[in-house]
């Protein structure tokens, strides 16, 4: 998008705020990240997720709120941080993903030059989905990579209707495409008409491995022995059981976009 997002990226409908701007959305923009995020339990336990909670809260200039400039409510939160990103990781962007990005968003806490933006994760309230708002809190992020003086945005992109075909492989879920040409998935479809780029999959941007009795907790349902593996409900690949636990590699889609 060229207009400035701060400005009311889909007409004058919406602002777009930062947390370091409006501290008493701080909550709330929490509650919202956690609602979006309540189906799907599992992907909140992995390796990085208190390297995850220390780096969203440590950049509050960089998280962003769209806002309903009539009523203001908030529409959604947009989670993401400068990361360092080294030339060889920008050539051939890594499988590890979500994961990675955290890594590499500590990295930047810890003193290292920040390069890039990290887009980690878009929440939208459900009094808003289906009205366009996605794309006004990607524009923030590309106006939150302008004001920061980074090079570009990266956003490992979780394809949502990729849990409809959790047994594809995310590379023969990325090749399909509608007749226009662009990606079959909404959110996909979203970067790339506000401009990102697809680049490449990340096969392992999420990894949740833990013992069966936990899955069983998420499941629902007792895992039977005979099971090699299973799928879960809002999973975007399937359980693999390896003795006495589950390994869930999710994938992802690599997306730039330009400040």
């Amino acid at each position: 998008m060229a207009q400035d997002a701060r400005s009311g990226a889909t007409g004058d409908r919406f602002d777009i705020v930062t947390r370091a701007e409006r501290e008493d959305l701080g909550v709330l923009m929490e509650v919202l990240a956690d609602h979006a995020w309540a189906p799907t339990p599992f992907i909140y336990v992995n390796d990085v997720e208190e390297l995850y909670t220390e780096v969203v809260r440590a950049n509050a200039a960089s998280t962003i709120g769209v806002v309903e400039r009539a009523t203001g409510r908030l529409a959604a939160v947009g989670n993401a941080a400068p990361i360092a990103v080294r030339s060889d990781d920008l050539a051939a962007l890594p499988d590890g993903g979500w994961e990675w990005q955290v890594v590499r968003a500590k990295a930047v806490l810890d003193g290292e030059p920040p390069t890039h933006l990290g887009a980690f994760a878009v929440s939208v309230s459900p009094l808003f989905r289906g009205q366009g708002v996605g794309a006004v809190a990607l524009a923030g992020f590309k106006d939150a990579a302008r004001r920061l003086g980074l090079a570009g945005v990266l956003a490992p992109v979780r394809p949502p209707l990729k849990a409809s075909c959790p047994g594809t492989s995310i590379e023969e879920f990325l090749a399909r495409r509608g007749d226009n040409g662009l990606p079959l998935d909404p959110w996909l479809r979203t970067h790339v008409r506000v401009g990102g780029r697809i680049a490449r999959a990340a096969r392992r941007a999420v990894v949740v491995d833990q013992e069966l009795d936990v899955w069983e907790i998420w499941l629902g349902r007792p895992i039977q022995p005979s099971e090699a593996s299973f799928e879960i409900a809002g999973g975007l690949a399937p359980v693999y059981v390896q003795g006495s636990r589950g390994r869930y590699e999710e994938p992802a889609v690599w997306v730039i976009h330009s400040p």
